[in-house]
């Protein structure tokens, strides 16, 4: 079963981003970490082959919870067959399919660009990806995320941000998060970053990751390794590192569950992601 506090509306994936690896692997790798959820990197053309290339899309073993495509994705061949595959194998719940934004937030561009594909993906469940590049410090953005939200809400879409890449440092981590609001349906982190001790790009993604939960709605996680690689050193290493953050997202969805019940300065005054 996947790794979920009952009644709690986070749910953890592990992705396959960073790492050269089949969904086969993937899904042993999930299992080894406690879970079965998969988060499919197909934004390349390597991806898409590594995940087509498996066993694991036959079987019900893991549950495929999203899959990351190019925006040129949506009009295309192969990704239409991967996806189709992915639909007829889990058919009562269709993965969330990210359309990955290829450059800055631009609305007025990206509306140009996806709504002519919108009528090729709407038997799927599609969310526009912000990819890691994309994301800025200062007001400008936040303004620009604002009319993304606005703009998702219009066409009913949900927004899926990447945070296990290189960003921008100064990017405003809960101010982005609360501009995002109720479309924010997915977040991927390195697994260094759901952590009391993290640093930099890894702190700031942590920050996102409080701010993603303690909104109190739906919202799925995805955990990245922490370097590209061919393949983990060993499945049991990886999955360590995997394991270990999920279970600080989870103790940090029970604090909030626990905060909503007995008060706010109770959650006030635990652990933070400073470690204070």
């Amino acid at each position: 079963m996947p790794r979920r506090i009952p009644g709690s509306p986070v749910t953890v994936s592990l992705s396959t981003r960073g790492s050269l690896v089949t969904a086969l692997m993937a899904e042993h790798l999930s299992a080894e970490s406690g879970m079965s959820n998969i988060d499919i990197d197909a934004t390349t053309a390597v991806g898409a082959w590594l995940a087509s290339r498996s066993g694991a899309l036959d079987r019900p073993n893991a549950q495929v919870r999203s899959i990351w495509i190019p925006m040129s994705g949506l009009v295309s061949k192969r990704e239409h067959s991967l996806i189709t595959r992915l639909v007829e194998r889990q058919p009562d719940r269709a993965p969330l399919v990210v359309a990955v934004m290829s450059g800055p937030l631009a609305v007025r561009e990206l509306s140009r660009e996806i709504q002519p594909k919108l009528e090729y993906a709407r038997v799927w469940p599609l969310a526009i990806g912000l990819p890691a590049s994309s994301l800025r410090g200062g007001r400008p953005h936040l303004v620009q995320l604002g009319g993304l939200r606005r703009f998702a809400e219009e066409w009913d879409l949900s927004l899926a941000v990447n945070l296990a890449g290189r960003f921008d440092p100064t990017w405003e981590a809960e101010a982005a998060m609360s501009r995002l609001g109720d479309r924010l349906s997915l977040v991927r982190v390195r697994s260094s970053a759901p952590s009391r001790t993290a640093v930099g790009q890894d702190r700031v993604a942590c920050r996102a990751l409080h701010a993603a939960i303690d909104r109190g709605r739906t919202v799925d996680v995805a955990i990245s390794p922490v370097r590209s690689s061919f393949l983990p050193a060993t499945p049991r290493a990886a999955a360590l590192t995997v394991q270990r953050a999920t279970d600080y997202i989870l103790e940090r969805t029970a604090l909030h569950a626990e905060a909503l019940r007995e008060g706010i300065d109770t959650y006030e005054g635990s652990p933070s992601s400073r470690g204070i």
